[in-house]
């Protein structure tokens, strides 16, 4: 059993002990559909009908666990600001709170974590490249970021640096682009740092929104540089996916979900313009001292595939 399928297999758990019907996506009017998702696989069989709307008593998200303000996990309990959309759009889809099963996930198993079923959408930090939209749907943004890098606060962003990048993320690839780009690769954030404070890197490729959290109670001096590297190894402009060099978050499902896209962009339009975007932003966000530049567009929201 492979560490995802086991962390899904804990998640299903907590749910059936939270709800007795709770199958994990099993349709709850099939009792060996209820049997297998939940028994001799130890999965949380995320499954669809042929609308592409999740199935069953519960709906299986995956998330980050380890970014304090967007996705983390803290004594069992998870906090932050894509938690928060994803507890809205689930609700907005028809669950109650205690049906919703969050999984975490790393950046490089997100895609492999629909295609194979194991969830029914991923929220976690998950950029809309071109890349990205030829292996699911998006349903978006809700969310721009810029390009950035982390450092500690003597470092100087002109000299050549060792740049700690996280596999599976869109700015490993766009530092990949590079040439002349020194770099490591982790599979976490949270290796990023480790080898960050130990003096192995001289910097963590991520976000404006994704390296605030990274700094919370640790030692030392830190600061967040706009821009990735240049060819040269030192920090050059911002260089997004799209001209204006943003990165946005988008839900993420698979390709043949079309429906449940559209209802997940429906629910984020309407996450902002009743307020509770500016909520999540101003509970989880701003207190790490970072705010979006605004609100995306519910104009601009939509279901995006490759």
């Amino acid at each position: 059993m492979t560490g995802l399928r086991r962390a899904a297999a804990a998640a299903c758990a907590v749910a059936l002990l939270a709800s007795p019907l709770a199958g994990c996506g099993a349709d709850p009017s099939s009792t060996s559909a209820a049997a297998s998702s939940s028994g001799a696989s130890g999965t949380v069989g995320a499954t669809a009908g042929a609308s592409g709307l999740p199935q069953g008593p519960t709906v299986a998200i995956g998330v980050a666990d380890d970014l304090p303000g967007l996705g983390d996990r803290h004594d069992g309990a998870y906090s932050g600001f894509d938690i928060d959309v994803a507890s809205y759009v689930a609700n907005a889809l028809g669950y109650a709170d205690k049906q919703i099963v969050f999984v975490p996930l790393k950046p490089n198993e997100r895609a492999a974590a629909l295609n194979d079923g194991d969830v029914d959408m991923v929220v976690a930090g998950y950029a809309m490249t071109d890349e990205a939209s030829r292996g699911v749907t998006f349903a978006g943004p809700y969310l721009e970021t810029r390009p950035a890098l982390l450092t500690h606060d003597d470092a100087d962003p002109s000299a050549r640096m060792t740049v700690c990048t996280v596999n599976g993320t869109a700015v490993q690839t766009m530092i990949g682009n590079r040439d002349g780009a020194a770099t490591r690769a982790y599979d976490t954030y949270g290796q990023c740092m480790t080898a960050l404070m130990a003096g192995s890197v001289d910097a963590i490729a991520g976000d404006d929104a994704t390296l605030p959290g990274l700094m919370l109670d640790r030692r030392g001096g830190y600061r967040i540089v706009d821009g990735l590297m240049d060819g040269d190894g030192s920090t050059g402009p911002l260089d997004g996916d799209g001209s204006d060099g943003a990165l946005r978050y988008g839900i993420a499902v698979r390709h043949d979900r079309d429906e449940l896209a559209e209802r997940i962009a429906d629910a984020l339009r309407d996450m902002i313009d009743d307020g509770s975007w500016q909520r999540f932003v101003d509970a989880d966000l701003a207190p790490l001292g970072y705010r979006p530049r605004e609100a995306p567009s519910p104009r601009d929201i939509a279901h995006i595939t490759g």
